[in-house]
């Protein structure tokens, strides 16, 4: 069971009190923790969640996901863009077309979503 506890009147209380929350408030500022926050907010827009998914099963081209999500391609291109800047997506070149795909550092964390919330 969770040990609730509100703002104490003890002086020696109070002091550990606060010593406690300033720990949880420097684990805010964190670099892990600000990167999860990114990493979050960027996933949160459906198209880019989707391209994410998609590109976990395989590679794909723009071509390709402009036809499964059913996007203009200029959304398709911008979403990409996104996910590429936040080093979640690579592309390479084959024949004429651009494909993209996970990036290593990507992969757990959509797997993890997939199973976690999508496959339950």
């Amino acid at each position: 069971m969770r040990q609730v506890r509100c703002c104490p009147a003890d002086c020696a209380i109070k002091s550990n009190w606060e010593e406690e929350l300033q720990k949880e408030i420097v684990f805010f500022k964190t670099s892990k923790f600000r990167e999860a926050n990114t990493v979050l907010k960027v996933l949160s827009h459906p198209s880019r969640l989707q391209i994410m998914m998609l590109l976990l099963k395989r590679d794909h081209c723009v071509c390709e996901l402009i036809y499964i999500l059913n996007e203009r391609q200029n959304l398709v291109s911008y979403n990409l863009g996104i996910l590429k800047r936040y080093k979640m997506i690579d592309s390479y070149n084959r024949s004429k077309h651009k494909y993209y795909k996970l990036n290593d550092n990507a992969i757990d964390i959509i797997r993890l979503i997939k199973e976690s919330l999508i496959d339950k």
